[in-house]
């Protein structure tokens, strides 16, 4: 049976540096994101971070996905 999404992420989490290093740094991307989010207005420096941290927690969530397909595909061959 599969493992679900999230026990994959775990995993990796746990047994896989590059992963983790991944997974610790768009989480640190999304808190600040959130920190500006908050508030009632950007400044227009604030405005460019915001955008920049999108496309840097897309490119780092592209690169755990791609992890995590070959960790499946590894984990089905029985590696």
């Amino acid at each position: 049976m599969p493992m679900s999404v999230d026990a994959v992420r775990e995993r990796l989490v746990r047994e896989n540096e590059e992963y983790r290093r991944l997974f610790e740094k768009h989480q640190s991307f999304e808190e600040r994101l959130q920190s500006l989010n908050a508030r009632l207005f950007l400044s227009d420096e604030e405005k460019v971070e915001a955008i920049t941290l999108k496309k840097h927690k897309l490119a780092l969530k592209d690169r755990m996905a791609q992890i995590a397909k070959e960790f499946a595909q590894d984990d089905r061959a029985g590696h």
